[in-house]
């Protein structure tokens, strides 16, 4: 029975522990998936999109007399009130949409296309000069909603488009492009809106891996808080109700309990690096169910014991405050734990409870195995101190002298 308990837990745990979740790189014709803080951005932009609109506005307006196509110039701001409108009626409905290929790839469009119409709606000089330009803002705008939805290398290549957009405008503007200076500054609007288009993806990637890991967090410990009151509960009580009758149920109960507290707390898959986490973590598990205030202090000065060493360290130290919790109606329990100069560790699980002869033959295999041994098998020893009405003390050597 316990040998199929521990083999169903070690198995679920494994193949939850090997599931990975693979980040693949969204394509033109994938539907992004939204993600909260991309929410708060898209909405963001709408409000940029506004002020977009209400500046071009104002250019067409007041510049009226530097313009030679004014037909072409509003309808360039009635697009653009267009798809302003659009996008503030859909960011309060279906907001994933506004991540769509379709939408995307007209706010992009959009935005080339006034780069380019700059030109030919103006006067002769005006590209490259001090005036304001028709497309204001929106090639900022359109890399931003490719980043959010396609990361940085789409909107990256499609920031790079801008500088041969503005290029075609110069020439519909009368420009000379082939100057050198010309030339320069097409290239250094193609490789700053490439720029800004992968920083702006770069971001929004960064923004929804960690509100993915935030979500998983919150989800496995609401998973561990309701586990935690239930089975949890139930395997701590069935290891103190059997541990002398079933030693075998109980020691399958206690791995249990720790395999599935590994998962939930977050260990399982993840080094704990450090003597202190080991110890205390340990610490941690035994008290459950437990009132009685364990005291742990730690002073590693730099342990050289390897992870496996460390590792049944800690489960010896646990395993001795579990038995005066479980066994000795201790009051309080004082765990300390030190390392020598030489990097080995020295502990003491101290109780006040009703102690034992420590002399007598003991009919419970549980500190032989899982105390005694452990620490043998790294070439380490054990001292146990205990006398009834008396209390108990488990001293622990990594190393024996």
């Amino acid at each position: 029975m316990s040998g199929s308990s521990h083999s169903a837990v070690s198995t679920a745990d494994d193949a939850i522990g090997q599931t990975r979740i693979v980040e693949r790189p969204p394509t033109l014709t994938s539907r992004p998936a939204l993600f909260p803080t991309g929410v708060t951005i898209l909405k963001a932009l709408v409000v940029g999109r506004w002020l977009a609109w209400a500046w071009m506005t104002g250019i067409v307006i007041f510049d009226r007399g530097a313009i030679r196509h004014p037909v072409t110039a509003w309808v360039g701001v009635g697009a653009t009130l267009t798809l302003t409108a659009t996008a503030t009626v859909l960011v309060r409905r279906r907001p994933e949409r506004l991540l769509h290929a379709t939408f995307v790839a007209s706010e992009v469009a959009l935005a080339l296309a006034l780069s380019v119409i700059d030109g030919y709606v103006f006067e002769d000089g005006h590209v490259f000069g001090t005036t304001q330009s028709i497309a204001t803002q929106w090639p900022l705008l359109a890399m931003a909603t490719a980043g959010v939805a396609y990361g940085p290398l789409i909107a990256g290549v499609l920031g790079a488009l801008v500088g041969p957009a503005e290029w075609a405008g110069a020439v519909l503007n009368g420009v000379d492009v082939s100057e050198p200076r010309q030339i320069v500054s097409i290239v250094a609007t193609s490789l700053f809106y490439a720029a800004c288009g992968g920083v702006f993806g770069w971001q929004a990637r960064l923004l929804r891996r960690v509100e993915g890991e935030i979500a998983d967090r919150r989800a496995r410990d609401e998973v561990g808080r309701v586990l935690h009151d239930t089975v949890l509960q139930t395997l701590a009580l069935v290891e103190r109700r059997v541990a002398d009758d079933d030693p075998e149920l109980a020691t399958a109960a206690r791995q249990a309990d720790q395999d599935l507290r590994a998962f939930l707390f977050g260990t399982a898959g993840r080094r704990v690096d450090d003597l202190e986490a080991r110890v205390r973590a340990e610490v941690e598990r035994v008290r459950t169910g437990h009132d009685t205030p364990v005291s742990v202090s730690v002073i590693d000065d730099g342990c050289k014991l390897g992870d496996r060493s460390q590792d049944l360290v800690a489960r010896a130290i646990g395993e001795a405050v579990a038995n005066a919790l479980q066994h000795a109606l201790a009051s309080r329990v004082v765990v300390f734990v030190e390392t020598d100069v030489d990097g080995q560790v020295f502990a003491s699980v101290d109780d006040d409870g009703t102690g034992f002869d420590a002399a007598a033959p003991r009919s419970s295999h549980g500190i032989d195995e899982s105390i005694v041994a452990r620490i043998e098998s790294i070439g380490g020893r054990v001292e146990i101190s205990s006398s009834i009405g008396d209390g108990t003390e488990v001293c622990i050597w990594s190393r024996s002298r």
